[in-house]
């Protein structure tokens, strides 16, 4: 086969010349792009993004929108409480390839295909790995109190103005949907609902009164979405409620062992 061939191997050995992986990240959408047009057989490139590039953060700095939805694209140089320099190049990697894929449809006057990106929120409610996911990590923090995943929870409020959540099975489903339409194209966020971190600790508390759980100390706002472009399509959110995200969550943390079962319950 080809890709056992010597050849096939240098560019990896030869090195990379990437500055960071934004660059990186964006050189490598502009090849599937064009390998995309030349193969004369894609009709659509379907694009699972974060929402971490949707922040409704104005731009003058000035707090946050009214509401969230696709116009959002997440201002870079304005300022937040717990931001990180790998978070910001995490989101800028996401946001120049999103738009380069966007760009695509938008630039041509007869696209070979059409391009539809799905900007996802937290995914959690359950996993397939054997391991904890980052987000299913972020999810449970205030639960297993660990503080380098609880700070990302509240970075990520102060960035959205919430802390969107979606079931993993939802996002299947979502990503299959795009899939089956006859023709669409275009940003489409992918978010079941928009909890406040004290929102999702308060769930918490209340499942678990006898935790000392991780909370969120200030008053924050909560932004939430004022329209569903995927739902106006057709689209139905199968687990649209918070609880049911957090307490599958809950469940799928104690099955990969990153949470013991014996301390959610009630000791006599």
């Amino acid at each position: 086969m080809t890709h056992f061939l010597p050849r096939f191997f240098h560019p990896a050995i030869g090195g990379c010349q990437y500055k960071n992986t934004a660059e990186a990240a964006l050189d490598a959408t502009r090849v599937i792009l064009q390998q995309c047009a030349d193969s004369k057989t894609v009709k659509r490139v379907i694009h699972t993004g974060s929402m971490a590039t949707s922040s409704p953060l104005r731009e003058d700095s000035t707090g946050f929108k009214d509401s969230i939805d696709e116009s959002c694209w997440t201002p870079l140089d304005v300022d937040y409480p717990h931001r990180s320099a790998q978070f910001d190049e995490y989101i800028l990697s996401k946001l120049l390839s999103e738009k380069e894929l966007l760009g695509y449809s938008a630039g041509e006057d007869s696209p070979a295909f059409e391009v539809v990106t799905v900007p996802c929120a937290v995914v959690a409610g359950g996993i397939l790995q054997g391991h904890p996911t980052g987000a299913l990590n972020f999810v449970v923090s205030p639960v297993t109190r660990d503080e380098r995943y609880f700070v990302a929870l509240r970075r990520l409020q102060r960035l959205m103005g919430s802390v969107p959540l979606v079931h993993v099975d939802d996002v299947c489903d979502a990503l299959i949907f795009c899939m089956e339409r006859p023709s669409m194209s275009g940003r489409f966020l992918c978010s079941a609902v928009y909890p406040t971190l004290a929102d999702i600790v308060d769930h918490f508390a209340g499942k678990y009164p006898h935790l000392d759980l991780l909370k969120e100390t200030e008053t924050l706002p909560s932004v939430q979405a004022h329209s569903d472009k995927l739902g106006e399509l057709g689209f139905k959110y199968k687990h649209g409620g918070m609880q049911e995200i957090l307490d599958g969550s809950i469940e799928c943390a104690v099955r990969v062992g990153c949470l013991d079962a014996a301390k959610l319950n009630i000791q006599e």
